[in-house]
């Protein structure tokens, strides 16, 4: 296809009206030759011509336009006479008989009458008849009020002016305009919506009325700001305020820290998951510990945070006590519940091919969307589940703990995610539990200041500890994910530490410190 051709080009170098125009495809002046109008030589007269009105009917429509020119010539010869006999007509003296006139009496002045008063407008002289100005209707000037008068004693009154009844509508229509656009002055920016609630009550209601209903919103404000003032909590003496501590730290939150745990805590109760594994024909326990070991592996090549692992196998547990799934799909189930929590927790996501590529294609893509729909339906489109993981941090952080003991107690409660046995515990219990076990795996006792800040005394978590301790001492033969990831020196080789026997666990009450 040829280049298509520039059509609006600039006009060259050194043109002007004087030399010329030149044309884009030659280039070559064209000089302006002014031509007179053309003009028929024996045209007829345009009075003679017949016109047409646009609003009435034609007149020349059976006119004959090729009319010989004698013809014409004729008509306009005798158009001319027809007017010099008109004209000669007119310019005729005619002579009148003087006598004649003064005989009739019409040479005679007009006597002046003089005109009399009606009878009912006998003092029409003192009549004042109103000009044009005056008959318009002026506003009633106010009254000013009174002025101070420093030398008497008296107050001047406090009075409200009433506005006077007789004041004309459109005045009234100005004024309130006027009270319009000082109220939205004074209110500042607005938006489209407020703006129009706001004129409309303007239109509703009088001054009083506006004046009265802002000191009652003003003390209704005021009266509602005193009853929500928060309460603040201190912890007990010998315990730190770990919270106040942490107050410049913008990103801990310090403030609502307490208060936000709190809150999880309370929404536990809406994510338990219920005994299924009886339910389920093609599943036992050992199988969903396999699935919870390959999430892990997937977790750690992926690089995502712990929470999207822990997330994951939350989501799978609640979707598996509620549907009957076969075997096959088992892992479909797994990589779906990691591939929702990547896109709920990470920053960015890995892609539907990566998980695609870890099920070394046993699924498609519509695979994975498809139960990625069916386990948003069950679970309500509620994502902001509780999570152990969050509990344990929280509760080492208030303990000003160190990273190789956190990480010891991450590597327990990380381990216990292959337990079906402590699928039925909330998570702050087994957030606790875990720190309690590493505690002891350090020579380290419970103290006031995690009592305190995990809300469970050593009593409520006694039964979760050992259940944790016992799978630990369990052989994992099929299940090595786990013990090879914590063993790295990044995570400080806790996975070598050795374990406690159950026996050693005297569960003695919590220390001051």
């Amino acid at each position: 296809m040829a280049p298509l051709k520039t059509v609006n080009k600039l006009p060259p170098t050194g043109f002007s009206m004087k030399e010329g125009i030149k044309t884009r495809s030659q280039g070559v002046p064209m000089k302006k030759e002014i031509f007179p109008k053309r003009k028929a030589e024996e045209s007829p007269l345009k009075r003679l011509t017949v016109k047409r009105s646009a609003l009435t009917e034609l007149t020349n429509v059976n006119v004959d336009m090729k009319v010989s020119k004698d013809v014409a010539k004729e008509n306009v010869i005798h158009a001319v006479k027809a007017k010099l006999t008109t004209t000669a007509t007119l310019k005729k003296t005619v002579t009148v008989n003087v006598p004649c006139l003064a005989q009739t009496g019409l040479n005679r002045k007009p006597k002046v009458v003089p005109r009399k008063p009606l009878a009912d407008q006998k003092n029409h002289a003192n009549i004042n008849i109103p000009r044009p100005a005056e008959l318009k209707e002026k506003p009633p000037v106010p009254a000013k009020p009174p002025k101070k008068e420093p030398s008497s004693g008296i107050a001047p009154s406090t009075g409200t002016l009433k506005q006077p009844n007789n004041v004309p509508v459109a005045i009234k229509a100005i004024r309130k305009q006027q009270l319009h656009e000082n109220q939205v002055q004074s209110v500042g920016v607005m938006t489209r919506r407020s703006l129009a609630r706001k004129s409309l009550e303007l239109e509703k209601s009088s001054d009083n009325s506006l004046l009265e209903e802002s000191s009652k919103t003003a003390k209704s404000t005021k009266k509602v700001w005193k009853t929500v003032v928060k309460v603040e909590r201190k912890p007990p003496p010998g315990i730190d305020d770990y919270d106040q501590e942490q107050l410049k730290d913008l990103f801990s939150a310090s403030i609502y820290a307490m208060d936000i745990f709190d809150y999880l805590k309370r929404r536990e109760k809406d994510f338990k998951v219920d005994d299924y594994i009886n339910r389920q024909s093609d599943l036992n326990t050992t199988m969903r510990a396999l699935l919870v070991d390959w999430m892990v592996e997937v977790q750690e090549n992926f690089e995502v945070n712990h929470e999207s692992l822990y997330l994951g196998v939350k989501l799978v547990d609640l979707y598996l006590s509620k549907n009957v799934i076969k075997k096959e799909n088992l892992q479909l189930i797994g990589a779906t519940g990691l591939f929702i929590a990547c896109k709920y927790d990470e920053r960015i996501p890995p892609a539907l091919d990566d998980f695609v590529y870890v099920c070394d294609g046993l699924y498609h893509g519509d695979d994975l969307l498809i139960m990625e729909r069916a386990m948003l339906r069950c679970v309500d489109y509620e994502l902001g589940i509780p999570l152990s993981y969050r509990f344990l941090r929280r509760y080492a952080r208030c303990g000003k703990y160190d990273m190789p003991l956190l990480t010891l107690a991450r590597f327990i409660l990380e381990t216990s995610l292959m337990d079906y046995a402590t699928i039925q515990c909330s998570d702050s219990k087994m957030a606790a539990a875990a720190l309690y076990l590493a505690l002891k795996m350090k020579g380290l006792d419970w103290t006031k200041t995690l009592e305190y800040y995990s809300g469970y005394r050593i009593d409520d978590v006694k039964d979760v500890v050992l259940k944790l301790n016992a799978f630990l001492h369990k052989p994992k033969n099929n299940l090595k994910t786990m013990k090879t990831k914590y063993s790295h020196p990044l995570f400080h080789e806790v996975s070598k530490i050795p374990l406690i026997p159950s026996e050693s666990l005297d569960f003695k009450t919590a220390t001051v410190s």
